[in-house]
């Protein structure tokens, strides 16, 4: 009997890290689209236009210690999931989904849930663009990359070559750990530890031809 339930107790650990490891952050919030995210700071304004002269569209404040944030130029409230692609208080972390950029400023949107509220950001110290490569290769490294948790099977196939013409390597099963190693295109080479102590190595398409992403830094 203490044997059973040493065994039950295993099984339910494993089972809780496991869906830890895939639980999704503002899955519905993130757009299909774009060239990367950029990590902001509040307050923060966005402009019509890539220029201080332009017209500001919104203000927006945010506050990592409580996890409020306001839109000033509407005076409402906002919430996180409808304004940011992923926010960490603990992490101190905001990013916004940007679709352009140019000498220095950033085309970035939020209020995706609705009304989607794009403009231009100035890029600097505080407000920084990190195109994908650079989104996994510093985020991703540092932090890990977890699945969504509503992928197919065939999604987590690891592939020998970024393309599903070539061998497979294994599939992504009970991830403990998936580390990002390269970026090609749509195709990330991920080195994934599974509950069971094994280690695969190989590529899979995080982003779909839709933009829709496969997976996300695990914040």
């Amino acid at each position: 009997m203490k044997k059973t339930l040493t065994i039950f107790f295993i099984l339910i650990t494993l089972t809780s890290i496991a869906v830890a490891d895939v639980l999704p952050y503002y899955v519905n919030s993130l757009r299909r689209y774009g060239i990367g995210y950029t990590s902001v700071s509040s307050p923060l304004v966005m402009r019509q236009t890539p220029s201080n002269e332009g017209k500001i569209l919104e203000s927006l404040n945010f506050d990592f210690s409580t996890g409020e944030t306001s839109c000033i130029e509407n005076k409402t409230r906002c919430t996180q999931d409808e304004i940011f692609a992923a926010f960490s208080q603990s992490k101190k972390i905001a990013l916004l989904t940007t679709l352009d950029e140019t000498e220095g400023w950033n085309l970035v949107c939020f209020n995706q849930s609705q009304n989607p509220v794009c403009g231009w950001v100035k890029e600097d110290a505080k407000n920084k663009f990190y195109n994908w490569s650079d989104f996994f290769n510093i985020y991703g490294k540092k932090y890990g990359i977890y699945l969504f948790k509503d992928l197919q099977k065939t999604d987590k196939i690891l592939y020998a070559a970024p393309a599903k013409q070539t061998n497979t390597t294994g599939s992504i099963e009970l991830p403990k750990m998936i580390s990002p190693w390269l970026i090609r295109g749509n195709w990330l080479l991920v080195k994934v530890h599974d509950l069971n102590n094994q280690v695969k190595t190989g590529w899979i398409n995080f982003r779909g031809n839709d933009g829709k992403l496969k997976l996300f830094v695990k914040f």
